[in-house]
């Protein structure tokens, strides 16, 4: 029997019985389109269309395979918008996509490979070449091309089908010819031999056939050899050394079956926060947390169990997965729900109002839901995702004398849940309703606030205010006074950030210090002496001061800058910035006596971080290697014996210029107890020492 083998080139077109000879050939493929690149008619081609396309036997079928190995209806390809789904339609036979077993919905794309039954089919959705498009997939073609294929049992077939499969196929070429020659020796000897070799043929393929077809044991490899004849023999032998053919008649070799599964028996324990949660595990619906269950797990494999969050007042639920692996020897697994839940109460509300809530959960973003609760419950806990919300209380208003209602929002606020803030308080009272906050900030800060001509204090400030029209003045020594209106007729939060401009001399003040980072010193001397001449304000006055002591500094003049220095120090805000250009300028001209005393009052008296730092770089400057120890009694004027020997200045006093190493000090002073301490000291260290002296008991 000789075999016949499809090349890609033989294109051809498997016709319906509807279609007939004559009919007009196909048009030019376009895709999409599947391509049978593996069974009979290899190269045939099915156009897919929108919607499902049927693969099977029935006549109906869009893709029509005539294979018994493929069922009536075997799959089905669905075609939506530029997606392709495969399903399985309960085939005997089963269906596969790049060799794994279709179970469930599967997306294929372009050049993925679909099997059902003997066929391999490949779906094209771009323009190919033909080899492209025929190569067999790399875990179909092993070696020689050995293909393996698992043949599934069919139905016992009756003793009389199976005689009439393994008739013996009649010749009727050498019939006639014998009966035209005779019974010649030389014409029997010319036929003989093809003919013995055919039947035996037949005979080996009609064995297999009632073999493993009619009578199958177990699934059949199949190995296709790489070379056949005409004749349908292999024209190679098998090389020395190869395992010899099972005996006629033996079962084939089949493998061992895979070791059974080993399995532990573990606790699942099962806690979810904030609220109970319904646990699903392995397709089961477990019970609520908290829940402890005993199941069979693997060791050291990956499980996923599910917990279902309800949020019955606001009509939600969500489902959290959790990940956990069973370790070798573990009795019991922890499994933790933690949801992104939090809580909401309402403590108080204001009489004949509805209650409005709308939410943009955070696992969500995307979609505002509005929350109308079915029943609010004073002080009961809402469990709510994490979010942000909106929540406004409305009142009905009549329109005069009409029959017409509105809805008047009297309060409004907003609030976000979160992991850092999972809980808000919504207490709200008649009187609340009558009132609004207020939160202002200013840049620069500390400005006086007025409402309504009223000082309340500076800012930044807060405060609540009556409903209606009011006046917001914010005022500040070198800047311009800032006046707006304020209407507001609902308790929802004001909150501005004003930015002042600043006074003519400001101004001045503002470019001085823009030629001062430029290093352009008689520039910004120049500005400063402006901003003096421009009826500054008072604090205007000391910082334009203070700057002008910067700049002389920095140009050298010592003396000038000390002058302005002293005038800047007078006002408060400005007192410990000019104390250190003081120091800075007495440590230039290695006035240590005047500087250090300066020092050590700003850094053992100013209050700002910044100014205490300034302080700090500055003695590492004035002394690098040297360290310094104030020494302060109350009450003053005591003694000090420093390592035996006495100093000349009383408390408080400051000693500098001190080399590392240990240090005793000794305080006494008439009618009080002695004092004594041990101090070491490091490189550029400045330690201060306050001591309270005891009186002595008469």
């Amino acid at each position: 029997m000789n075999s016949i083998k499809t090349t890609p080139d033989d294109r051809t077109v498997i016709r319906g019985q509807e279609e007939e000879e004559g009919t007009p050939p196909r048009p030019p493929k376009q895709p999409p389109y599947l391509v049978i690149i593996e069974g009979t008619h290899a190269g045939t081609y099915f156009s897919i269309e929108e919607g499902k396309n049927v693969i099977g036997r029935a006549v109906e079928s869009t893709v029509r395979l005539e294979d018994q190995s493929v069922s009536r209806r075997h799959a089905e390809i669905e075609k939506t918008d530029k997606t392709f789904v495969v399903r399985d339609l309960g085939s005997r036979n089963g269906t596969f996509v790049n060799g794994s077993p279709v179970t469930d919905n599967v997306v294929i794309g372009h050049k993925d490979v679909i099997k059902t039954g003997i066929y391999l089919l490949r779906l094209i959705t771009q323009e190919v070449g033909v080899e492209e498009e025929m190569a067999l997939p790399a875990e179909m073609v092993l070696g020689d091309r050995t293909v393996m294929a698992e043949i599934r049992a069919e139905p016992e077939v009756p003793t009389s089908a199976m005689e009439e499969r393994e008739e013996k196929p009649q010749m009727p070429e050498i019939a006639e010819e014998a009966a035209e020659a005779g019974p010649g020796p030389a014409k029997i000897r010319r036929y003989l031999f093809p003919a013995l070799l055919l039947i035996c043929v037949v005979a080996v393929v009609g064995y297999f056939t009632s073999k493993y077809f009619l009578h199958p044991q177990k699934p059949l490899k199949v190995r296709i050899p790489p070379k056949v004849a005409e004749t349908g023999l292999p024209t190679e032998l098998p090389p020395p050394g190869a395992p010899e053919a099972p005996p006629e008649g033996a079962m084939p070799a089949v493998p061992p079956p895979p070791p059974p599964v080993q399995t532990i028996p573990v606790f699942l324990d099962f806690v979810s926060s904030p609220l109970p949660a319904t646990v699903n595990f392995q397709g089961k619906e477990l019970g609520k947390t908290p829940l402890r269950v005993n199941v069979e797990l693997e060791p050291q494999k990956s499980y996923t169990a599910e917990a279902d969050f309800e949020m019955p007042e606001m009509r939600e639920k969500y489902t959290l997965p959790v990940s956990f692996t069973v370790e070798t020897g573990q009795s019991v697994v922890p499994i933790l729900f933690r949801g992104p839940i939090g809580i909401m109460k309402v403590m108080n509300l204001p009489r004949d109002v509805q209650f409005y809530l709308e939410g943009s959960y955070e696992y969500d973003r995307f979609k505002e839901r509005p929350a109308k609760l079915n029943e609010v419950v004073m002080q009961k806990p809402v469990y709510i995702p994490f979010g942000k919300y909106l929540v406004e209380l409305r009142r009905q208003r009549q329109l005069g004398e009409s029959q017409t209602f509105v809805q008047d929002i009297v309060f409004r606020r907003e609030f976000a849940i979160a992991e850092d803030s999972p809980s808000y308080n919504l207490d709200v009272k008649d009187e609340d309703l009558r009132f609004f906050p207020v939160n202002i900030k200013s840049e620069p800060s500390a400005a006086d606030v007025f409402i309504d001509g009223k000082l309340m204090g500076k800012t930044p400030y807060q405060g609540l205010f009556p409903l209606g029209d009011h006046t917001l003045t914010l005022r500040k020594e070198g800047f311009f006074e800032n006046t707006q209106s304020l209407k507001v007729d609902m308790n929802t939060p004001f909150t501005a950030a004003i930015k002042l401009e600043t006074s003519i001399a400001g101004a001045h003040i503002n470019n001085a210090k823009v030629a001062m980072n430029r290093e352009l010193y008689q520039e910004s001397i120049n500005e400063l002496a402006q901003a003096l001449a421009s009826n500054p304000a008072p604090a205007e006055t000391a910082q334009a001061n203070y700057l002008l002591g910067r700049c002389y500094l920095n140009a050298g003049d010592i003396e000038r800058a000390l002058i302005y220095f002293e005038q800047s120090k007078t006002a408060d805000d400005w007192k410990y910035p000019s104390m250190l250009g003081m120091v800075a300028a007495y440590a230039a001209t290695q006035r240590m006596d005047a500087a250090l005393p300066l020092l050590v009052e700003v850094m053992l008296n100013a209050k700002d971080e910044n100014i205490k730092k300034d302080a700090n770089s500055l003695f590492q400057q004035i002394s690098p290697f040297r360290s310094v120890i104030y020494v302060y009694s109350e009450p003053a004027g005591a003694r000090i014996i420093v390592n035996d020997k006495p100093v000349a200045q009383p408390t408080p006093a400051i000693l500098h210029d001190l080399p590392l190493g240990a240090y005793r000090i000794r305080l006494e002073k008439p009618g009080y107890q002695a004092m004594e301490m041990r101090l070491t000291l490091s490189v550029n260290e400045f330690n201060p020492v306050i001591v309270k002296l005891k009186p002595i008991m008469q």
